[in-house]
């Protein structure tokens, strides 16, 4: 089921490869033909929403990207296209596809309407131009991004590829390492955990997981999960069996993220639901719970307004919350039968937005490294912590982040999932030898 989700850019290679078109990131007089100076296009840009449905016909339309390489680079494109400077069209025509329909690609749509300009001339099938700038900007999703890290001392170096692992998944969530150094997430949408291989190869691990969306493994090597069909907290193998489903008589509301430390505590996030339509009253409020070793279900706290990831520390003595609708990450003080202690604002987070009477961080998932730094997800990409709660850096990343892990053989793979995708960052750090999360 995963062999059609290539890279972008092996899907661009085939498509040139069909086309007998040798103009791969442009050709060497595009490299250094000099950039066009910005204009206007010459109709009115193709909209966000009419790009997104030709997208959607791979098999009706072509897409020809008249930048060069480097612009390309630098933001992106569509999944698959024809690279060719308006200086090389007339050279090219023979490869172009006469029973498609054409759309050309700039950063403004200047230099694309000219390209519609020449290639209607030339009795092509155009259905218009549009700039890639003005298309993310209002919410459209490109590929191929030469996306590098910042420097962050311990963590990452300077100009660190942030590789896509894969893309067009049906949701990422819930990623942690095997003992292999491969990776287990949710795709949650689908109802099943996929698996990536040390080489980058996705498989289906086990499907049907009862709406999986967090993972992790105990010390006994169990496969546990947050599941959301029915709520609650389970064993998914060797042997299934649910370990939390209510508290105090109801039901748990959909549990989202947890940790489960060495001795069999487990600390999970419960960011409620929204009211049905014709719900009468309020909808079920928000907690964060412990399941003690003895089985008991605790309500720690009810007050943070929107519980979403959980880590514990490589000591396992404090436990971080994420609120995704607050601007700090949250800490508690774990006691040694694991009940939780002092509460305190670890961090405040860079991705905290307030617009109007809606306020969020987009805080999402947690993970940390050996040296106790806190990895986590928001709205300005992967922010990282030191143990104290300093800011050391954000790495951004294509797509908003949704939660991470650390994998590979040593661990030093800094993995992020979201929004259907996996990405892969090589770090000079190593996450914790641990069973759990």
């Amino acid at each position: 089921m995963f062999d059609n989700r290539v890279p972008a850019v092996s899907f661009c290679k085939q498509l040139l490869a069909s086309a007998a078109l040798v103009v791969a990131g442009g050709t060497a007089v595009a490299q250094t033909a000099p950039a066009a100076a910005p204009a206007q296009a010459r109709e009115p840009a193709l909209t966000r929403e009419q790009v997104d449905a030709l997208l959607a016909t791979p098999d009706k339309v072509t897409f020809i990207d008249v930048r060069r390489a480097d612009e390309i680079a630098a933001s992106g494109s569509v999944p698959v296209y024809l690279n060719i400077q308006i200086s090389e069209l007339d050279r090219f025509l023979n490869y172009i596809p006469r029973d498609r329909q054409i759309v050309t690609i700039s950063n403004h749509a200047g230099r694309a309407g000219r390209a519609v300009e020449l290639l209607r001339k030339q009795g092509f099938n155009v259905a218009g131009a549009f700039g890639v700038e003005d298309y993310v900007a209002k919410g459209g999703t490109l590929y191929g991004k030469k996306v590098v890290t910042p420097a962050i001392p311990g963590v990452v170096a300077a100009d660190t590829r942030v590789q896509v692992v894969r893309e067009g998944f049906e949701g990422t969530e819930g990623p942690i390492a095997l003992a292999d150094g491969s990776l287990l997430f949710t795709e949650n949408r689908a109802d099943r955990i996929v698996k990536i291989g040390a080489d980058g190869t996705p498989s289906t691990y086990l499907e049907k997981t009862g709406g999986a969306n967090a993972l992790a493994l105990n010390a006994k090597g169990e496969l546990l999960a947050v599941q959301t069909a029915p709520s609650g907290i389970a064993v998914l193998q060797p042997k299934a069996k649910v370990l939390a489903a209510n508290y105090e008589g109801k039901p748990l509301n959909r549990p989202n993220d947890f940790a489960v430390a060495r001795s069999g505590d487990i600390y999970f996030s419960d960011p409620g639901a929204n009211a049905a339509a014709g719900a009468q009253g309020a909808p079920p409020k928000p907690g964060f719970y412990w399941l003690d070793r003895r089985g008991k279900l605790h309500l720690v706290a009810e007050d943070i307004r929107r519980p979403n990831g959980v880590a514990l520390s490589p000591d396992e003595k404090t436990v971080y919350v994420a609120n995704t609708a607050g601007e700090s990450l949250i800490a508690f003080a774990v006691k040694p039968d694991g009940s939780l202690g002092e509460r305190h604002d670890f961090a405040k987070l860079a991705g905290f937005k307030q617009e109007g009477n809606s306020a969020s961080s987009g805080a999402d998932g947690i993970t940390v490294d050996e040296a106790g730094r806190v990895y986590v997800a928001t709205n300005a990409g992967i922010e990282v912590f030191s143990p104290e709660g300093q800011p050391l850096g954000a790495i951004a990343l294509p797509k908003k982040p949704q939660n991470l892990a650390f994998a590979g053989k040593d661990r030093s793979q800094l993995y992020a999932v979201g929004r259907g995708s996996v990405f892969r960052i090589a770090t000079e750090t190593h996450g914790v030898a641990r069973p759990g999360k």
